[in-house]
């Protein structure tokens, strides 16, 4: 069997909490997922479902994933719940307190390219900080000097983030990069409890 190497994106309905009183949690969103595993067959364009159960951990982490609805394929599902196991969400919340809970996930996963950008960020912790930072930059201070002190709430170096597939992001993200050109920053971003402005680098000379 040829093996089809393409790209995923991944549609996603609202996680569904699953514990008592859910009205009274707000649950968790998803900020970025890794990519899921190619496919082995012909895949239509409406694309294919995978239903998954997700322990979503109050630091936003994932600490299990289980399969409620299989697509069909063993081996790749197998190879899904591995990546999902790498994807970042907000904390969902009782009464504004974190807590670790279990979320249905239904996804529908159609076949489309990546969309790459080479890309910085600034994180901040607060939106007060974050619209002074963008003050400064729409003022027309460096990008650069600004991001070489700063540093993401999970505790990595901000700056240069990379050559990105976009479609790994939350949708709100996405959404706002797609409108940016070589060299623009965007808007300060909610990113879980911290704000993102990111700016889309030029590409490097080939």
């Amino acid at each position: 069997m040829i093996r089809i190497t393409l790209f995923l994106t991944i549609v996603l309905a609202g996680c569904v909490a699953m514990q008592q009183s859910e009205s009274l949690i707000d649950p968790p969103q998803l900020l970025r997922c890794t990519a899921l595993p190619p496919i082995t067959s012909v895949v239509s364009g409406r694309g294919m479902k995978f239903n998954v159960m997700i322990l979503v951990r109050k630091d936003g982490t994932v600490g299990s994933v289980k399969s409620l609805e299989p697509s069909g394929d063993a081996e790749w599902d197998s190879l899904a719940l591995h990546a999902i196991m790498n994807w970042q969400f907000t904390a969902a919340r009782d009464e504004g307190k974190p807590i670790d809970l279990w979320v249905r996930q239904p996804l529908r996963i159609q076949l489309r390219d990546p969309i790459v950008m080479l890309l910085a960020e600034v994180v901040s912790a607060t939106k007060h900080d974050a619209d002074s930072l963008y003050g400064l930059i729409s003022r027309g201070m460096d990008f650069d000097s600004i991001y070489r002190y700063t540093t993401r709430p999970w505790g990595e170096r901000t700056g240069t983030v990379g050559s990105v597939d976009i479609t790994m992001y939350a949708p709100y993200v996405r959404d706002e990069l797609l409108k940016m050109k070589e060299g623009d920053v965007s808007r300060p971003l909610r990113f879980g409890s911290s704000y993102v402005i990111y700016k889309r680098l030029k590409k490097e000379p080939a």
